[in-house]
């Protein structure tokens, strides 16, 4: 539902309490007993809700004058001044409408008025090739002065237009009843079109019996009086308006109220937003609630929203598209700012820093002069706290910006931040923008149905899906983030597929300056999700997975078990804990390897060790949890060459930077000698099979055998170029 800036109509649909000074203005209006001209002033801003009021006010008039008789009722004119440019459209359709509503009284006294009141307008009509004379044709400005007097009767001046004023003031005097001239919306006007109508009502229309209610923003007006009449625009003011009345303040809760209903309104038509009630709590008072100031703010605020979430509303958090969408309306150039500066205020990739040392203060002061000069050069006669306003929202809604500047000191999650799709996280924010539901590679509803409703096997199939999409780290970092929310069950779930899947994980994620794999990612992820499984639980579930596992997922699980390790300081880490979880305790890990050791034993009984994409970690733990059955396992199948040349792999590392480059380490000897290897390569060679051997064996045998040879760079390892070179000679 969208909101219009349509005024109420009556006190049923005051939804800012102010139908007690509606009444009170209605009263004083009756109890005017002046006879003669009497000019009431009502002040308020844009969007205040000053026609709102006179509606009110009106209907309130009506209501205390039903029980009297009709011909002591007021006559109501309202006139829009705005609706017509020339001076003298402005005269002669203010006449009309007086006459129009004297005749529709039906009474016979009153429609001899509104005859008066035409005539009196026709004669302004025939004197448009008068020169501009006497105050009471200044109104109709020079340009009336080049007009030829065709339409002029013989004899029409001045005089005439004079006398008719004079015949419809002594008709006017001979009623009785009070007219009451509606002016609203003059601010609109230009600066020359707000004099003619407050000489209007001074000269041209200064009428016994009658009340003008001029509705109007008093700065706004002053502004323009002074400009044309060259002169002090407060005082000419004061000269003109008998009682001016300013409308009061709204009340902020109030104001509120309204908000909040129009925003629960909306809310309940988007089941699947996010919305977080502590974070709106945090955002509302200084990122919201400072743009609020009257129902018009509220409608346009509410309608921008709505429009947005209209096409992305699973995608965004419900807090975040409020604050941005207030920004938006209030401080349109902070907005595009915010837009452009995505790095700044995310923290992705934040270059601004490099080089540049700066104290929290300094940065402040140089985003604070940013902003100020935006407001100033687009905005002139902008609030002097905007730009305080706008450093305060920026630190709220994007809490890394909020730290560089010193605004906040809190530490902020952003693991949450993804979860709740806010705008503060680098991978969330173009969306507020964009709006483009096509673009965002990964929707909610997709990652919902998935942690919450798929089985093993459809999580597994969906995973896959998701790689060869190129969004399965996306998708694991969004697990990653909604794992506190995640049951036991479910964990248990996504563990199992998880530990099926990740081997085959190719996407890698280039974000930070060390790249990872998804495969990894899926690895760590694992040892948060058995945090969630019940304690006493996890040492059989795990146990039962071993007992249970295929081919790809013991390698998965041979990953997880090395970082259990390390967590306590085993292994590699050599009596130093690393940062990883305890899940379980060091006599459940140690149950653990048994269970893993004997899956091994009884898998490579029917698998060669290298037959595993990951042999080298069930290697390197199968040597660690039984020493001896691995000597004589890897001394049995190193008898064979192909399997001499796949073990290379553990002792030839890859380096990629500036070229790929290959260095030979001198773990092959543990059981094998160099000759061996040479031997191996050469046979494998004059069989052909090397070359049908994948790409990576092919390389590294190469490198060995330059390394053999002493062909080494003056870095001390062997160029890809050089490797090239030598396969290329041996394919002949």
């Amino acid at each position: 539902m969208f909101y219009s800036d349509k005024p109420i109509m009556s006190n049923v649909d005051d939804q800012l309490s102010r139908g007690g000074f509606a009444k009170l203005l209605a009263q004083a209006l009756i109890n005017l007993n002046s006879a003669d001209t009497f000019s009431v002033g009502l002040y308020g801003k844009w969007g205040s809700g000053k026609t709102s009021l006179i509606n009110m006010m009106l209907n309130e008039i009506e209501e205390q004058q039903r029980s009297i008789c009709e011909e002591n009722r007021f006559i109501v004119v309202h006139f829009d001044p705005w609706n017509f440019s020339e001076a003298n459209q402005l005269l002669s359709q203010f006449f009309i409408r007086l006459s129009n509503e004297f005749r529709s009284k039906g009474d016979k006294n009153l429609s001899k008025i509104g005859e008066a009141l035409e005539t009196y307008s026709d004669a302004f009509d025939l004197a448009e090739g008068i020169p501009v004379v006497g105050g009471i044709l200044a109104l109709l400005g020079k340009k009336g002065a080049t007009a030829l007097g065709k339409k002029m009767k013989k004899g029409s001046d001045e005089k005439d237009i004079l006398k008719q004023k004079e015949y419809v003031i002594s008709l006017l005097k001979k009623q009785v009843r009070k007219i009451l001239v509606v002016i609203d919306d003059i601010d609109r006007l230009n600066n020359e079109q707000i004099r003619q109508v407050f000489q209007l009502i001074t000269s041209v229309a200064k009428f016994p019996n009658t009340i003008y209610l001029l509705a109007f923003d008093k700065e706004i007006v002053v502004k323009a009086l002074k400009k044309v009449q060259e002169g002090n625009g407060e005082d000419y003011l004061e000269k003109i308006i008998q009682m001016p009345i300013q409308i009061p303040d709204i009340q902020r809760e109030k104001l509120r109220e309204v908000l909040f209903d129009q925003l629960n309104l909306i809310i309940s038509e988007y089941k699947d937003i996010s919305f977080q009630q502590a974070h709106w709590q945090r955002l509302f008072e200084p990122c919201v609630d400072p743009f609020i100031k009257n129902i018009r703010d509220i409608n346009r605020l509410c309608n921008s929203v709505q429009f947005k979430l209209t096409t992305i509303s699973s995608e965004v958090d419900f807090a975040d598209m409020v604050a941005i969408s207030a920004l938006e309306v209030s401080l349109p150039q902070i907005y595009e700012w915010i837009k452009n500066n995505k790095s700044i205020l995310t923290g992705e990739l934040d270059l601004s820093t490099i080089g540049r040392s700066k104290s929290q203060k300094e940065w402040y002061e140089l985003y604070d002069s940013q902003i100020q000069s935006l407001l100033h050069s687009k905005n002139e006669g902008r609030d002097e706290h905007d730009a305080e306003i706008a450093i305060t929202f920026l630190s709220r809604l994007f809490p890394h910006f909020g730290q560089k500047v010193g605004k906040i000191y809190e530490v902020y999650d952003l693991n949450t931040f993804r979860k709740n799709n806010q705008i503060a996280h680098s991978e969330k924010f173009d969306r507020y923008f964009n709006l483009d539901l096509d673009n965002i590679g990964l929707k909610k509803s997709e990652i919902i149905k998935a942690l919450y409703s798929l089985s093993c096997e459809d999580f597994r199939t969906f995973l896959l899906d998701r790689d060869e999409k190129g969004t399965s780290y996306e998708f694991l970092e969004e697990v990653q983030a909604m794992i506190p929310e995640i049951s036991p069950d479910r964990a248990k779930v996504m563990i199992n597929a998880l530990l099926d899947t990740s081997a085959e994980l190719d996407v890698v994620s280039n974000k930070n300056i060390l790249s990872m794999r998804a495969s990894s990612y899926a690895d760590y992820m694992i040892i948060d999700l058995i945090d969630v499984v019940a304690p006493t639980e996890r040492l059989f579930f795990l146990s039962d997975i071993i007992h249970n596992t295929n081919f790809s997922s013991l390698q998965s699980m041979a990953n997880v078990i090395n970082m259990l390790e390390l967590g306590y300081g085993r292994l590699a880490a050599k009596g130093e804990e690393k940062g990883y979880k305890k899940v379980l305790s060091l006599e459940e890990l140690i149950q653990l390897e048994g269970a893993f050791t004997q899956k091994v034993k009884d898998m490579l009984n029917e698998y060669n060790l290298f037959d595993f994409g990951d042999w080298r970690m069930i290697c390197y733990l199968l040597e660690r949890f039984d020493s001896d059955y691995a000597k004589k396992y890897l001394t049995d199948v190193l008898n064979d060459d192909k399997n001499i040349v796949k073990y290379l792999d553990r002792s030839v590392s890859v380096c990629t930077g500036s070229g790929t480059k290959y260095e030979v380490k001198e773990e092959y000897k543990k059981y094998l000698t160099g000759d061996r290897v040479l031997q191996a390569i050469e046979s494998l060679k004059r069989s052909g099979d090397l070359f049908l051997m994948p790409e990576q064996i092919q390389n590294k045998c190469g490198a060995f055998f330059l390394n053999m040879s002493g062909k080494l760079n003056y870095h001390g390892n062997i160029a890809q170029f050089d490797v090239d070179k030598l396969l290329s000679t041996w394919k002949g």
